[in-house]
């Protein structure tokens, strides 16, 4: 009586284990990395370099390449805590040529974030961002067109740095006397000139890696 009471016992406690690891393997593995939705790598030639450079931040460090001078160009990124490398080596094809990299941690977080810039003058050209973790990484996405007035005269021709934890991008806009000069025609090349001011937007990264913009501000040369 007792074997066989025992024996629906285990039988009852098997079925319960095998069901309980059944659901365990279909939950979703969490993952901070992205590169999975990152495109295949493009091919470089290695001896072809045309910019390098190294940040820091923390203890993080992040190691730039530049290969190519056609466009598109292929950057390559190497991220590493102490001296341990915390992902593949990325590679990613970027418009205009590198002209500096900066590192900074904007939205407090303990990620840090990578920022690359190139020489595009297209409209919302010219920033390639990532936010970096323990096992991979995040694409920061490009602020776009700034919004109400601080679009007003935008085409273009950004530059970008960091001061603090800001992100701070210039562009030069057109003043709303020099578009008056050119309605009626009056506009001299002396006015032409002086009425071009350069326009200055500040932007913050908020907890979802969203650039959020702040204050603007316009100045003249």
């Amino acid at each position: 009586m007792f074997t066989s009471s025992f024996s629906r016992l285990l039988l009852v406690t098997g079925v319960a284990t095998a069901a309980l690891t059944a659901c365990d393997s279909t939950r979703p593995i969490a993952s901070e990395s992205s590169a999975e939705s990152v495109p295949a790598s493009p091919t470089v030639d290695e001896s072809d370099v045309s910019f390098n450079r190294e940040v820091t931040q923390g203890d993080y460090r992040f190691a730039v390449k530049t290969y190519g001078s056609q466009e598109p160009r292929v950057i390559s990124i190497r991220s590493y805590r102490g001296t341990a490398q915390t992902i593949d080596p990325l590679r990613v094809e970027v418009n205009g040529a590198v002209t500096n990299i900066a590192s900074g941690d904007l939205n407090g977080n303990g990620k840090p974030e990578l920022y690359v810039m190139t020489d595009n003058k297209r409209a919302n050209g010219g920033l390639y961002a990532f936010e970096f973790g323990e096992r991979g990484y995040t694409p920061i996405t490009s602020p776009g067109t700034p919004g109400g007035n601080a679009g007003v005269g935008y085409s273009g021709q950004d530059s970008y740095q960091i001061s603090g934890n800001k992100l701070v991008r210039t562009f030069p806009v057109a003043s709303t006397s020099a578009t008056a000069s050119a309605t009626t025609g009056t506009t001299s090349g002396s006015d032409q000139t002086a009425a071009t001011s350069t326009r200055t937007v500040e932007y913050t990264l908020d907890t979802t890696g969203k650039l959020v913009m702040g204050q603007t501000m316009d100045s003249r040369p």
